[in-house]
């Protein structure tokens, strides 16, 4: 059904365009030309230098719309000025949705909206509308979908032409659309209309086929919505799920490069974060390949920003090579959490620290370029300088050895960045461009090393002196732009990121980076009710937020509790929780992406798709879930599996597209695996995150049918934590134990290992402590009658030291299960 209405969508509109171009004369080439060759001085200021014009984007915060303000089209922000003029006038809306670091938004600017005769066009025939759609994901979402039924295709700038209010009768709200692109040309090329040409074609079209205009604004304002607002059955979930989207991502496992697909190339976190929860849950050799193999490329290639560090946006070829130059806030703050989580599971064996260096350099860039005066992050670094794409990040071997100076260095940075493999990189939008260098690792730090006959030590102390001298140089260059808004979501996954590096690292600074940010946001991006804001820049906040921002914020919350311990950040992450149920929350189970009864809006959408960010289905899920583990009460998780039920129909269909989703369900499996019938043992396992250690349960699920059963408690402590033994050997230490504190008809008999006798810097007797890995094994027993069913009651005290200090003790709850069958 949906594949028939998009076919006579296509057909439509087409052959409306079609007969209203063929009637026109309009000389495209000449346009090209203009466009071509004016300057942005020339064109949009005057003699003295001011603008020659200004539009109603002048006002705004947005740095995207702030590149537009003085364009001559007569933009207006998304909003009821700009829909009551339309409807007022009864001209249609031509918008048109991008991000100031997008590439080929820039381009159509320069192109099309610079251009004072095709902008008197669009003054003419339309109401022009701008938005930046990481302030308004939801109209982007919504105009997206349009764009994908009408074009099968989708992308930035997005240009859509909607209907005005009122045109189909006095309670039509309008803003449906009827045509929709990406970029467009200035002129006709390669098959594609220019722009010109699309004006007045259509602005013809709506003169005079109206109805016909306004029949399709209609099937596809139906196609958007029932796409977006699509709910489900509620029905069981099925844990086999689980390893079915295991095996849809190994299949599309790049054996030759990492990664997963051909290209382009995305880091995709969601899918790395979901393969390292099933890892750690079911170990497995050639799983681990995938990962090691997967993080080692995309951190060696030239995606990776080898000497400024962080990641950019993705990679345009299949090796991971060149990227795509623009950096998000978003990408950094998950791919920090990835590579922590990598590094506590299994460090590179070859090179223990590969990961922690890159997270430092990571989280030190961000410190360095994207944070505010407020604390607060800020969201992307442009593409191109200068109209050229990377031209900040590439070399000339030349430009490198001024940089690098001692020859013996430049030997050395020719073999560890690739200069000795060739030139890699030319812009290809530039055909006057030359050759240059994209940097990136061709062998591995530790192999280098090996081959230059130098201790590993040795080699990162030349580098670190090879990566200031070319950053010095580098930061004299021209810089890209920085859009400096601060968006509530993407702060959250940077918070999360530098909690959990922080904790991984034991870098306080990291903390206290994660605290001053969520501090900023919790005392001042929201309303006197408690609600969150979108956005802020220079301290001008607005815009109500959305799930995302709940989700993502309350998950970065929840991470810098756990690093912490500072209750103020649970009990906010419980009371925006509380409102986003509130406000989002849907009969079922589930969310809304929007609030309610949104006049701006024609559908309610309901996002399940994981992508570069995943939905805030999927992380309000993985938020009900960390509520449970931490504050330990049962009806997050309960809420958790029914949103998860909600959703059971969208999880069989879309696969890998809710994979953040499917490794909620993974949790939830490990958490309360007698829920789901029959749970394969390798799913019954249950892993603890805290300050200094992973705490690993396996089984978490027993049987006692045959009377007892053992649980195995393993402890991962990090390198510079220790806790007291069992028996500490002096009176006074706090011992890790394991305890039954309700024993109705169970017994618990606990193996420990003996303790390693040390001495430490206070002076004193020597203490038996645990440090490394440890294991305790608990064995369970029924002692009468049937003994318990459900949850058990087994709890682990202990005390976290370093060598020169202790945390308070700590009691917390191991999540087992008992069956009798």
């Amino acid at each position: 059904m949906r594949r028939t209405w998009m076919i006579y969508c296509l057909c439509t509109v087409a052959t409306i365009l079609a007969m209203m171009v063929a009637k026109r004369t309009f000389v495209g080439g000449n346009l090209m030309a203009q466009t071509e060759v004016h300057s942005h001085e020339a064109v949009l200021k005057n003699p003295d230098g001011s603008w020659k014009y200004t539009n109603a984007l002048a006002k705004e915060s947005s740095p995207y719309l702030l590149q537009h303000a003085h364009n001559p089209v007569e933009w207006y922000p998304w909003g009821s000025e700009a829909f009551e003029l339309a409807g007022r006038i009864g001209k249609p809306i031509f918008l048109s949705v991008g991000y100031s670091t997008c590439y080929w938004c820039h381009v159509m600017e320069r192109q099309v909206f610079e251009n004072p005769e095709i902008a008197a066009l669009m003054n003419e025939h339309f109401v022009n509308i701008k938005v930046d759609r990481e302030e308004r994901p939801d109209v982007d979402d919504i105009y997206m979908a349009a764009v994908q039924l009408i074009t099968q295709r989708g992308g930035w700038p997005m240009s859509v032409f909607l209907t005005p209010p009122r045109a189909g009768g006095p309670d039509d709200s309008g803003l449906k659309p009827f045509y929709a692109g990406t970029y467009f040309p200035p002129a006709p090329q390669r098959g594609m209309p220019g722009f010109p040409q699309i004006v007045e074609g259509l602005s013809q079209a709506w003169r005079e086929r109206r109805q016909e205009v306004l029949q399709q604004a209609e099937q596809v304002a139906g196609g958007v919505s029932q796409h977006l607002s699509h709910r489900d059955e509620q029905e069981p979930i099925d844990a086999g799920h689980i390893q079915d989207v295991v095996d849809q991502l190994l299949s599309s496992y790049d054996q030759t490069h990492g990664g997963f697909g051909s290209q382009p190339k995305f880091p995709q976190p969601a899918n790395l974060g979901f393969l390292l929860r099933r890892y750690r849950g079911k170990p497995d050799n050639h799983l681990w390949t995938v990962i090691r193999h997967t993080l080692d490329r995309m951190a060696r290639g030239g995606m990776y920003d080898q000497i400024g560090g962080g990641f950019h946006r993705y990679s345009t070829d299949a090796k991971w090579l060149v990227p795509h130059f623009e950096k998000m806030l978003y990408d950094n703050g998950q791919l920090v959490e990835t590579y922590c989580i990598a590094h506590t599971i299994r460090p590179r064996a070859e090179d223990p620290d590969f990961y922690t260096r890159l997270v430092r350099h990571i989280c030190d860039y961000v410190l360095r370029e994207m944070t505010d005066s407020t604390g607060t992050f800020w969201s992307a670094q442009d593409a191109e300088v200068d109209a050229r794409e990377g031209g900040n990040y590439v070399w000339t071997k030349q430009e490198m050895e001024e940089a690098v100076i001692d020859s013996q260095l430049i030997e050395l940075t020719q073999k560890m960045y690739g200069f000795d493999e060739g030139e890699n990189f030319k812009d290809p939008h530039d055909p006057n461009a030359q050759w240059v260098n994209v940097l990136f690792l061709p062998k591995p730090l530790h192999e280098l090393a090996g081959s230059e006959s130098l201790r590993m030590d040795q080699l990162l102390e030349r580098k670190m002196r090879i990566d200031q001298r070319m950053l010095k140089v580098r930061d004299g260059r021209k810089q890209p732009a920085t859009d400096d808004k601060v968006l509530t979501s993407w702060n959250g996954l940077m918070i999360g990121g530098f909690a959990l590096a922080g904790r991984t690292l034991d870098e306080p600074k990291y903390i206290e980076a994660a605290a001053r940010s969520a501090n900023y946001i919790v005392d001042h991006m929201r309303t006197d009710d408690g609600r969150l804001y979108r956005t802020m820049r220079h301290g001008r906040k607005k815009i109500s937020g959305f799930l995302d921002d709940y989700a993502y914020f309350v998950h970065g919350l929840l991470e810098l509790y756990r690093s912490d311990q500072n209750p103020k950040w649970l009990d906010a992450a419980q009371q925006l929780m509380r409102i986003a149920q509130t406000q989002f929350g849907a009969e079922g189970g589930g969310y809304y992406d929007t609030q309610a009864a949104q006049a701006d809006l024609f559908v309610r959408t309901r996002g399940t798709y994981d992508g570069a960010i995943s939905s805030g289905n999927s992380q309000m899920i993985h938020n009900l879930l960390d509520l449970h583990e931490l504050a330990g009460d049962e009806r997050n998780l309960d809420r958790a599996i029914t949103d998860l039920e909600s959703f059971a129909g969208s999880l069989k269909r879309l696969g890998v597209g809710m994979v953040h989703m499917t490794h909620a369900l993974l949790r939830v499996v490990e958490l309360a695996p007698a829920r789901f019938g029959e749970v394969p043992a390798s799913l019954a396992v249950a892993t603890l995150k805290e300050k200094g250690m992973q705490i690993d349960i396996q089984p978490n699920v027993v049987n006692l049918s045959s009377g007892q059963a053992t649980v195995h408690i393993k402890l991962n402590i990090d390198d510079i934590y220790h806790i007291n033994a069992h028996e500490p050997g002096m009176e006074g230490l706090i011992p890790s134990a394991i305890h039954l504190s309700r024993s109705d008809g169970l017994s618990i008999d606990v193996e420990y290992p003996p303790g390693e006798s040390k001495r430490f810097p206070f002076g004193g007797d020597p203490i038996n402590i645990y440090e490394g890995e440890i294991q305790f094994d608990v064995t369970l027993a029924r002692t009468d009658g049937p003994g318990p069913q459900g949850e058990v009651a087994l709890t682990f005290t202990y005390q976290m030291c370093t060598d020169r200090q202790c945390m308070a003790p700590r009691t917390i709850k191991l999540p087992v299960e008992i069956r009798v069958e």
